[in-house]
């Protein structure tokens, strides 16, 4: 009987190692495939962490070397201005210096203003405006003007004859603006600021100049601006293509 209730004993414990085993390899391989999981969980977690990480600082990258490129482009956009304004400045007081140097070469100028202002405008009267300075020189040119002009038109227009008036109004004098010399100024020492001085706003380029002529009909109605700030701002637009492609190339 004893010997049946050891027997009996160590079956169950035998049962119960079993048992115990079989749930200790379950619990390990569950185990196991939680921890797999939470692995391969994190993992991606990690991963997607760096892909955004990467994708954040490549993006700086970018806006970094966009800033870069402008800036660059942006100094260099100005340093083009800056010669190409300077160049008009020098110009402008080439322009002014030979008209105070030279009545001869400035009266010559002023009488094909004269010339072209009386075709432009094609009237039997005309008003001339200038700077005070400027009358008596203006005042000597008229008639070789008048004299030109009908000659252009005999050839022109066969043998008209077309008579002309020109007035000068001497009540309303053009302003004179102040030339600056710059020559001597590198480009690098000429600012931009400086430059907005060398320009005439379209407000004004009938009120000031440095030289040249206005024409207007006896009415008014009619303006040909024939002042040298015009004349050297639409001359300098024009030759930019040129200018620019002889500086910095194509």
């Amino acid at each position: 009987m004893l010997q049946d209730q050891i027997s009996l004993a160590e079956f169950v414990l035998q049962e119960a190692r079993e048992k115990c085993f079989e749930i200790e390899v379950k619990a390990f391989k569950q185990f196991e495939k939680e921890k797999k999981q939470i692995v391969e969980r994190e993992k991606s977690n990690i991963q997607e962490e760096i892909n955004t990480k990467y994708k954040k600082k490549a993006q700086q990258e970018r806006i970094k070397h966009s800033a870069l490129v402008n800036g660059a482009r942006m100094r260099l956009m100005n340093a083009r201005n800056q010669a190409l304004t300077k160049i008009f400045s020098d110009s402008q007081y080439q322009i002014y210096k030979m008209i105070r140097q030279d009545e001869r070469f400035y009266e010559e100028l002023l009488k094909n203003l004269m010339v072209q202002g009386l075709i432009k405008l094609f009237e039997h009267e005309v008003v001339v405006r200038c700077l005070h300075r400027d009358i008596r020189h203006v005042r000597n040119v008229i008639d070789d003007a008048i004299s030109e002009f009908q000659d252009i038109l005999r050839k022109e227009l066969n043998g008209l004859e077309f008579e002309v008036k020109i007035e000068i109004d001497e009540e309303k004098c053009l302003d004179e603006r102040t030339i600056i010399d710059n020559s001597t100024k590198s480009v690098q020492d000429y600012s931009l600021q400086e430059s907005a001085s060398e320009v005439i706003s379209k407000t004004e380029n009938d009120k000031k100049c440095f030289g040249g002529i206005l024409m207007t009909t006896k009415d008014g109605l009619i303006v040909c601006k024939n002042t040298l700030d015009v004349r050297t701002e639409q001359t300098f637009q024009d030759s930019l293509p040129i200018i620019r492609s002889t500086l910095f190339g194509k």
